[in-house]
């Protein structure tokens, strides 16, 4: 049916494909009405169209390549690891910069706690990859920090880590990532859900759904995001436009921070940074563009509201590609890996917030909490869904907290800096001693949040 297509042809088809597949991904969430109380996002759902109508699904069976032609299946496991710079560039940008005092005040437990989130998923994962499912199920060493990339860092950053892994022999970990983020999404939304009527029907925890809480009436501190109503100058270019520019230009500076680390290692004999992914540097680039944005008074030149529009289309596109082009082969060979790693996950994250939550928030825990369940167990969009079940009208300052926490967590774990280092790291050191490390680590963060609230 295709045939004679240039490379820039084949790249043109493939985005067709993508949007066609979001579009017919729409219509099927739209009429099963399961998938929408889910909250499966229709991106997933166009990502599993296109993985059972190309070549692993419907071309097995039709000895083909499906309805999906090689060429465009070869572009579209490429995009998921250029889309994830845009996605981690447009984080900071369009949001006004709070005060430090305010920033830390209502971000640090949320930030101590997903913090603690991440690092027991990098504790569990790595012991057990070294304990159990490396000498008994043969899963490569570097997968140690598989959980941690893949339920709080999700498809796009395994999907970033992609060349890493693949330099290191491991090329495997990426579809077990990847199968990991989409569970963690249902186990999430799911999860939380079931956690939210939990603490519905529990008359020791109060939920803002059901009672009266501390109100989040302090108007002087609360700092509201660019949302792009303020009347803009004329310079010549349009909203979309100024935004993508502030977006290039922070995936510019993050690209200028890792050729310097690259440089800078070289020199010094190693090479640390030589497949070290640029995405969690764009997040720096962001900061740096938006801050140099609020220092000359021109925050009004990039608005948060049209940041999202192209981040949303850019994570759209990456997980739609990510979960399109995984390998079914690989997932079906470590089932057991993969059921083991979700049992880990999903019981950290509930007995992480059932007993810390209380213990690391001292104001309305629970609301506080679940959104920080949330983003251990799917992503930010996730943290904030779960955060309106149990707080619909906003009473609390929990979701205004769970945002200001993004903009330290995010650099350094979920997906940042971090978590970006933790391949490297297993590498040099082994699973068994990453895995030792990052206990102590929690540990200490633990203690970190107890400690305190008890002083407060």
């Amino acid at each position: 049916m295709f045939g004679g297509y240039t490379d820039a042809q084949w790249a043109a088809l493939a985005f067709v494909f993508l949007g066609l597949a979001l579009v017919v991904a729409t219509l099927v969430r739209r009429y099963a009405g399961f998938l929408r109380r889910l909250y499966i996002p229709v991106s997933v759902i166009a990502g599993f169209l296109i993985l059972l109508l190309g070549p692993q699904v419907l071309g097995a069976l039709t000895h083909s390549s499906g309805l999906v032609p090689a060429p465009v299946a070869d572009i579209l496991a490429r995009l998921p690891g250029l889309m994830i710079n845009v996605v981690f560039a447009g984080v900071m940008l369009g949001k006004r910069l709070p005060s430090v005092r305010t920033f830390w005040r209502e971000s640090a437990p949320h930030f101590i706690l997903g913090s603690v989130f991440s690092f027991g998923q990098f504790a569990l994962g790595a012991l057990a990859v070294a304990l159990l499912l490396k000498p008994v199920f043969g899963l490569p060493d570097a997968a140690g920090s598989v959980l941690e990339l893949s339920f709080a860092g999700g498809h796009g950053t395994i999907a970033g880590m992609g060349d890493i892994l693949k330099t290191a022999g491991a090329p495997e970990v990426v579809d077990i990532g990847l199968g990991l983020a989409t569970i963690s999404m249902i186990t999430g939304v799911v999860g939380g859900s079931i956690l939210v009527n939990y603490a519905i029907r529990n008359p020791r925890i109060s939920v803002a759904r059901t009672d009266r809480v501390h109100p989040a009436t302090d108007a002087e501190h609360y700092i509201p995001p660019n949302s792009g109503d303020t009347d803009q100058p004329d310079v010549g270019l349009g909203s979309i436009s100024r935004s993508f520019g502030a977006i290039a230009l922070a995936i510019a500076l993050g690209l200028l921070i890792l050729e310097l680390l690259r440089f800078g290692a070289n020199a010094l004999g190693s090479g640390l940074f030589d497949d070290f992914p640029l995405f969690p540097f764009t997040v720096i680039g962001g900061f740096v563009v938006q801050l140099v944005l609020s220092l000359a008074g021109k925050e009004e030149l990039v608005e948060r509201r049209t940041v999202n529009d192209i981040t949303t289309l850019a994570l759209d596109i990456l997980i739609a590609a990510a979960i399109g082009t995984m390998s079914l082969a690989a997932l079906g060979a470590n089932i057991p890996s993969l059921v083991i790693l979700t049992v880990i996950a999903f019981a950290w994250s509930v007995v992480g917030m059932l007993w810390l939550g209380p213990r690391i928030h001292p104001v309305d825990w629970f609301e506080h909490a679940i959104a920080d369940y949330g983003q251990s167990q799917g992503n930010v969009a996730t943290g904030f869904v779960l955060a309106d079940m149990a707080d619909p009208a906003r009473t609390t300052a929990a979701a205004r907290a769970y945002g200001y926490k993004q903009l330290t967590y995010e650099p350094i774990l979920g997906g940042g800096i971090l978590t970006a280092l933790s391949v490297p790291i297993i590498l040099q050191l082994g699973s068994l001693w990453f895995g030792l490390a990052s206990l102590v680590v929690t540990a200490g963060l633990i203690l970190w949040g107890i400690l305190r609230v008890r002083r407060r």
